[in-house]
């Protein structure tokens, strides 16, 4: 996620929606969605954790859910470049493997990868205290999310927000003899908003459309597992897929949204089982770097 504006052509009324002006992973409602489906299977101990946490930094936060403060590491951003690389992680979109000398280069201005970052907030969330223990909080469930998003695995064309597409899709938001809205945006922006708001109105009907679908499917068994370069070449792989799936005049339509629609699904649901494996598994160890 490199946060660029949607260049829309200069003629282009947006027809429909209007579409968000920046690429900002996910966008609120996927982060949300993840958020939401974690929060349903954090264990007693980590509940507790969280809880505890937030009551720290203010008692009317004690009881504050997950997907509150879920988008919260992109508003950071914009005041602290520092963190600007850890949303994301550069591999070539042919790679097959993530290469940390290649892929997650140390930059003092820009931090270096999702993956580090979600490797060192592991124990920060558990042992940090105060203010760098909340924000250790927020951006675990923030990146959790992220490195889902097959796009955050990408090196090329700034991971799609260099490809400018026209949108015509009706998406399952629209029914009945109603036509396809025309929107533009970039090719990033797609993943992180536009097909999500193709589905569903708001991002607590997708939550409920994952946990009576793919949650409840087999493959959702064992879902939860793995390591964040486990789960970063696996969205690389998606990435492959949907990036493939493409027409090359730029131009996505229903064919295009029906046949990356169950990536989308697993992609999202993934992380919320992810996201709570991570903090469950965070608050409870007892061990903490010297």
């Amino acid at each position: 996620m490199r946060a660029l504006a949607l260049a829309a052509p200069a003629l282009a009324a947006v027809v429909g929606c209007a579409i968000a002006t920046e690429a900002l992973a996910w966008g609120e409602d996927g982060h949300s969605i993840v958020a939401e489906i974690a929060q349903r299977r954090l264990d007693d101990n980590a509940r507790s954790a969280i809880a505890n946490i937030l009551r720290q930094a203010s008692p009317t936060l004690a009881h504050a859910s997950l997907a509150s403060f879920a988008s919260w590491a992109d508003d950071y951003r914009a005041t602290h470049a520092e963190t600007a690389n850890w949303h994301f992680v550069d591999i070539p979109l042919q790679a097959n493997a993530y290469d940390p000398a290649r892929d997650c280069k140390p930059d003092a201005a820009n931090g270096d990868c999702i993956i580090a970052e979600l490797e060192r907030i592991k124990s920060d969330v558990r042992c940090k205290t105060g203010e760098e223990q909340l924000n250790a909080l927020k951006f675990a469930v923030h990146f959790v999310g992220d490195v889902q998003q097959p796009l955050h695995t990408v090196l090329e064309e700034q991971g799609g927000n260099e490809i400018f597409v026209k949108i015509q899709m009706r998406g399952l938001v629209c029914t009945g003899s109603c036509a396809p809205t025309t929107d533009f945006a970039n090719f990033h922006a797609v993943w992180d908003v536009v097909l999500i708001q193709k589905t569903v109105f708001a991002w607590g009907s997708y939550v409920e459309r994952l946990e009576n679908g793919w949650l409840k499917s087999p493959d959702a068994a064992g879902a939860e597992g793995g390591t964040p370069v486990d789960w970063a070449q696996e969205a690389h792989k998606a990435a492959q897929v949907v990036w493939a799936a493409k027409p090359a005049n730029n131009i996505l339509t229903d064919i295009y949204y029906r046949a990356v629609l169950p990536v989308l699904d697993r992609q999202l649901a993934v992380g919320g089982l992810r996201l709570a494996r991570f903090l469950n598994e965070a608050f409870a160890s007892q061990t903490c770097p010297r």
